[in-house]
């Protein structure tokens, strides 16, 4: 009777974790040991099983590394374009979710922005807002017999450098009266510069944009490049000059206002009051324009990378199941060549749970070694894409650790089979197999 309650208190110690610490704590290093001396011994099996894993733990982090890069990316370019800035535009993309087709159709039924709207708004909301505006086209530009296609020909009014980051790098800005005379001056950007003006001053020189000539008042700073695209190759006119060249009314503009001593908010409020009241819309009715800031880029985009990430990621994820299936046949493949050396270590006494601790260890040390491999495969693809691309990428630290973590979690689980399998073995068979 005695010895009975001896061992039915040894059992409920033993149930106690924290009593056994310490012998725990050897049996589980005694399991890492072996499970890594197995990993050792079969280097090439090892390192082909755990493929899947570096794949898709490097195809999570690069796309993670992508979206984050293109949302900061996009918001650099929208601050640098003056967040403070209210622009207007016939239609823009953002305002429609996204449906292509509905913003296709705004651009057809909603009226243009006009020259004759700047004035109006400048008339009525002059002391309050500071309003300007733009307009695109593309001609080709030419000195002497040197010809450049496809440039970039902007309208604008002369406060253009306070309203976006054009900035005049030698020479001087548009004045009232270049627009007020239309007169035929110009500024241009460097890449027109480096092309038809290699070491010669551009200032006062004369550039024929289309058919007509023009003088270089200015030449603007440089802005770099966008996507590999650079943002340099464009020429500058007055927009009193555009408007003579291609008519009042050849296209739609884009309208710029900024808040005197106002925030942004309310610059946007009075822009819109105006506008409605310009056109005459009633009360009822919607904006037949839309309204672009910074922010609401940035709320678009953000809302397009969160939709690209929600369909990317479980994509990405079919790549780690199938390296998890892979851990796991491989595991299997082991116990059944080890099943002697299980039935061995059975024999001496290894309980089963020890069995089943050293191949989950196992398979977790092949996923966690699959996922830091492919957590620098994706770092050494995110910097050379930033090198080529010129975004600004990096592996976000979030994404680090859940690479981390998934690649244990998908050891932990494709490891269970494998190693319920080989605590479950029975010694004596395990000691007769070949």
């Amino acid at each position: 009777m005695a010895k009975l309650k001896t061992t039915c208190l040894q059992q409920r110690m033993n149930r106690v974790w924290w009593i056994n610490w310490p012998a725990s704590l050897l049996r589980g290093g005694e399991a890492l040991r072996v499970a890594w001396g197995a990993i050792v011994a079969n280097r090439l099996r090892s390192g082909l099983t755990v493929v899947g894993v570096v794949v898709g733990v490097a195809v999570v982090v690069l796309v993670a590394a992508l979206l984050q890069g293109a949302q900061d990316f996009i918001n650099e370019q929208t601050a640098s374009f003056a967040p403070d800035v209210v622009r207007v535009e016939k239609a823009a993309f953002q305002d429609f979710a996204g449906d292509g087709q509905a913003f296709v159709e705004a651009r057809a039924k909603r009226p243009d922005l006009l020259p004759d709207d700047v004035i109006y708004l400048q008339a009525r909301l002059g002391d309050r807002l500071e309003i300007g505006a733009q307009i695109d086209a593309s001609l080709p530009v030419r000195r002497n017999n040197q010809t450049l296609i496809g440039i970039a020909v902007q309208g604008v009014t002369p406060n253009i450098t306070a309203l976006t980051n054009v900035k005049v790098q030698y020479g001087r800005e548009f004045t009232a009266s270049d627009e007020q005379y239309r007169r035929n001056v110009c500024i241009i950007g460097t890449d027109i510069v480096d092309e038809l003006f290699a070491g010669v001053n551009p200032l006062g020189q004369e550039l024929r944009v289309g058919q007509l000539p023009y003088e270089i008042v200015g030449v603007a700073e440089p802005r770099g490049s966008l996507f590999g695209n650079s943002q340099d190759g464009f020429v500058m006119i007055p927009l009193g000059t555009f408007t003579r060249v291609f008519g009042e009314k050849s296209r739609s503009l884009a309208l710029l206002a900024r808040g005197r001593g106002i925030t942004r908010e309310a610059a946007e409020e009075i822009v819109r009051n105006g506008l409605r009241l310009r056109h005459k819309l009633d009360f009822a009715e919607s904006d037949d324009f839309s309204i672009v800031t910074a922010k609401s880029v940035q709320a678009f985009t953000g809302k397009l990378t969160g939709i690209v990430g929600a369909i990317i990621y479980p994509l990405t994820a079919i790549a780690l199941a199938v390296g998890g299936v892979v851990v796991m046949n491989m595991m299997l493949a082991s116990v059944t060549e080890r099943t002697r050396e299980i039935g061995l270590r059975l024999a001496l006494g290894a309980r089963r749970r020890d069995i089943l601790t050293q191949f989950l260890i196992e398979a977790t040390l092949l996923t966690l070694i699959g996922g830091l491999c492919g957590l620098l495969l994706a770092a050494l693809l995110v910097w050379l894409l930033g090198i080529v691309t010129k975004l600004p990428l990096g592996v976000p630290l979030w994404a680090v650790a859940a690479a981390l973590f998934v690649s244990t979690a998908v050891g932990l689980t494709f490891g269970v089979v494998p190693a319920r399998r080989a605590s479950r073995l029975d010694p004596i068979e395990a000691l007769r197999a070949e």
